[in-house]
């Protein structure tokens, strides 16, 4: 199927986050950030709850792209994070298509919680895998 441009993606909607989540983001990526883990730590940085890692946030959208294009066409993923996401939020990750040249495709992807609040948006830079036979 050829991509065209303003081509959505494959949206992903995660369940509400949680502590664990955070925790287990935090064991796995060697991040234990108590703002991310100790609930006193993020109410005295002004937040009401821990909030979750912006590279977990990056990592949903890692997954929208790679549905797109395949694990071996993601070229770059540059994020940029606006709003801390909070404990118990719903993150509902797509993207569109903004340019197609030969075998290259870039997208705009983006976090949203289920207000419609942006969390994280990110620029893919992508190649097209080749289907075999």
């Amino acid at each position: 199927m050829p991509i065209e441009l303003g081509q959505e993606l494959p949206e992903l909607i995660t369940a509400p986050l949680t502590a664990a989540d955070f925790a287990q983001y935090a064991a796995a990526s060697g991040d234990h950030n108590p703002l991310h883990l100790d609930p006193a730590a993020a109410h005295a940085a002004g937040q009401p709850a821990v909030i979750a890692h912006g590279m977990l946030v990056m990592g949903f959208l890692g997954r929208v792209a790679t549905a797109f294009v395949g694990p071996g066409g993601l070229h770059e993923l540059n994020a940029r994070f606006v709003a801390p996401t909070q404990l118990g939020e719903v993150l509902h990750c797509g993207g569109r298509v903004t340019a197609v040249a030969g075998e290259r495709v870039v997208a705009e992807l983006w976090a949203r919680n289920a207000d419609g609040v942006l969390k994280a948006s990110a620029t893919l830079g992508a190649a097209l895998q080749r289907e075999t036979v």
